[in-house]
């Protein structure tokens, strides 16, 4: 059993690592090519997300898994790279996903996080990104510049 400064310890970690990794989107778009892309990665804005939709629930025999189905209509692709659960108790649990969730213009995706219990999640919130030219107002794909 952790003492109570290890799980605190245990979440700024957490948090720090998907900070980071939010804080990291400028990275090329394939680090295989050799070439620098012009695009950058961004977060989606509220305009973006209701081009996405979202459906969250557990599996059953798995109330520990909240599982999510992420499915785009943006003009390019989209990247997640965690969430945000807030509990029915008032706590927050931050979990990344590793590899990130990334999901094509017109497709479908699923991804999961374990510890999250069936019945104690009150709201959450994903943190996405798509693809966008320093001028460029919408999402456009890196994979065809």
């Amino acid at each position: 059993m952790r003492s109570a400064k290890q799980a605190t310890h245990y979440r700024l970690a957490a948090l720090v690592l998907l900070l980071t990794g939010l804080h990291a989107l400028a990275w090329a778009w394939s680090p295989f090519s050799g070439t620098k892309s012009e695009f950058e990665e961004v977060p989606l804005t509220s305009a973006e997300w209701s081009q996405v939709q979202v459906k969250a629930g557990w599996a059953t025999g798995y109330p520990d898994d909240l599982l999510f189905e992420v499915a785009s209509q943006l003009p390019g692709p989209m990247a997640c790279h965690g969430v945000n659960v807030q509990l029915t108790s008032g706590k927050k649990i931050d979990k990344g996903f590793n590899p990130r969730l990334y999901v094509p213009s017109g497709s479908i995706k699923q991804v999961g996080v374990h510890g999250v219990t069936k019945g104690q999640m009150k709201d959450f919130t994903l943190a996405c990104g798509c693809w966008k030219k320093p001028a460029d107002t919408r999402c456009g794909n890196p994979a065809r510049p």
